[in-house]
């Protein structure tokens, strides 16, 4: 196989699909780099991996021996190509590595179909793959800059999914009562964004040439992300999506959410602080009423929940304006019963503990009630 691949790298770099470090291109003759690779994992590195006891377990499958015993070996077919950084002294990847776009569609597809229907639920235990895996499909298109639209479809289709999976998981296995030890909640946001900024540069990018039947869904996360976005003008974006877009039922609540939201985390206005929270408490009660309403499907409450603590923020930011009656005294009305309710949190010991990594102090009146000390 190590022959076989040199072989392929230097008809490779007669072919211009990978670089040749003795012969430098010019910019106009850059390479055009091209996948061959048929499998959800090139050959080479399906053997390499196996010889080097490098196989995830969610690759590997029950064998049963002659004597009853069993062990799980490698499946080379449930093999899918792994993440790897692009650095220095790390071979250009060649052609049987990358995966075309139909393959690339077909490992998404067994990724998030037949593998997740396999492991439903255990999907704490199996993120870190799909993790992995769904970086290395994205790595792939990215090598490959394919721009004809059969080829750009099918990019959009697995971008849209591999973002619906990020949505899922940061509910699903990021919930701060169940954090898997090797979660970071960050990275998999991060990813998240990576992928949602392609999403809306191919909508852009192609509205003329194609449009995604899922373009309202992504849309109306956008809108909703755009909350902690001061440079993003929500009015100039919904202008240029067109009046389908702008209809839809999911893009509407998604702006009604944010019209709600928006006041909360950035009031604006002349107003006192008695009246500015009394405002800011008829739009954190519409919001929150949206939320619970049949409006918002499973997948946008779920990227909601990634703006909750922006909002709460701004909710306890209105409350201290307007409660805080001096330097050394501040009243007793908020109690963590109450704040909770108003916060949306689950119990007093998960407010308080909200409250407190805000820098917020929690007392105790005379009878022992918790209260947010102001």
């Amino acid at each position: 196989l190590r022959k076989s691949r040199e072989a392929e790298r230097k008809q490779a770099m007669i072919d211009g699909y990978v670089v040749d470090p003795d012969h430098p291109r010019a910019l106009a003759d850059a390479v055009t780099p091209v996948g061959r690779c048929k499998d959800m994992c090139a050959e080479y590195e399906r053997v390499q991996r196996i010889a080097r006891n490098e196989v995830w377990e969610a690759e590997k499958v029950i064998v049963t021996h002659p004597n009853g015993s069993t062990t799980r070996e490698p499946s080379e077919a449930r093999m899918i190509k792994i993440f790897r950084r692009s650095a220095a002294g790390v071979d250009e990847q060649l052609p049987s590595d990358l995966r075309p776009p139909k393959v690339l569609l077909a490992t998404v597809k067994y990724m998030f179909g037949e593998f997740l229907d396999e492991n439903e639920s255990t999907l704490d235990v199996v993120h870190p793959f799909l993790w992995d895996r769904t970086r290395a499909v994205r790595n792939d298109f990215s090598i490959l800059q394919l721009s004809d639209l059969p080829s750009v479809r099918i990019q959009i289709e697995c971008y849209e999914q591999i973002a619906r999976f990020h949505i899922l998981t940061l509910h699903q296995v990021g919930a701060p009562a169940s954090v898997p030890e090797r979660y970071n909640w960050q990275q998999d946001r991060e990813q998240l964004d990576r992928t949602l900024l392609s999403i809306q540069n191919f909508y852009r990018n192609y509205q003329t040439q194609y449009r995604s039947p899922n373009e309202a869904e992504f849309r109306a996360y956008s809108i909703i992300f755009a909350l902690d976005n001061k440079s993003s003008s929500l009015e100039d974006a919904l202008q240029s999506w067109g009046k389908d877009i702008q209809n839809d039922k999911r893009v509407q609540t998604a702006v009604a959410l944010y019209a709600a939201a928006n006041e909360i985390v950035n009031p604006k206005g002349p107003l006192q602080p008695a009246a500015r929270v009394a405002t800011a408490q008829q739009n954190w009660d519409r919001f929150w009423k949206i939320m619970a309403s049949d409006h918002v499907p499973y997948l946008m409450a779920c990227v909601c929940e990634i703006q909750f603590n922006l909002i709460r923020r701004g909710i306890l930011t209105s409350i201290w304006s307007a409660f805080r009656v001096s330097p050394t005294r501040g009243t007793e009305d908020w109690t963590l019963e109450v704040l909770g309710e108003t916060l949306f949190l689950e119990d007093e010991e998960e407010t308080q503990a909200f409250v407190e990594n805000q820098g917020f102090s929690v007392a105790e009146k005379a009878d022992g009630t918790p209260y947010l000390d102001l």
